[in-house]
């Protein structure tokens, strides 16, 4: 159909906003469980930099376990990033559904318009 990509016509403007409102809530939680991730690795790599004279093994334990939930926290923070992008997508084929759904009101209008004119 015209080249258009065929989620604008087959999805209602609705059903993308849901997903939109989806991926936005997503997004959230994902960058309040990133920021969760970090303060408890900030946390953990400070108690191993305290530890670090009394166990050497339990603080090098501990870093390594600062590093893992620092990868955590980046993963996290990607996630919510890209869902955000995803929702910036949906938002943008929102606008263009709402045009092409506009144009079409427009055509009706002008053909229903030249009927009558015919008519008269």
């Amino acid at each position: 159909m015209l080249g258009l990509n065929e989620d604008l016509v087959e999805r209602s403007s609705e059903e993308m906003q849901e997903n939109m409102e989806n991926f936005l809530t997503d997004s959230e939680r994902l960058r309040k469980e990133a920021a969760d991730l970090l303060r408890r690795s900030d946390e953990v790599r400070n108690k191993s930099v305290e530890m670090r004279n009394q166990d050497a093994d339990l603080a090098e334990d501990l870093w390594m376990e600062s590093e893992r939930l620092r990868d955590q926290s980046k993963e996290a923070m990607r996630l919510s990033v890209d869902n955000k992008v995803k929702a910036g997508d949906i938002k943008h084929q929102i606008k263009i559904h709402d045009l092409i759904e506009n144009v079409i009101d427009e055509a009706d209008e002008v053909w229903k318009g030249a009927l009558r004119a015919r008519r008269l």
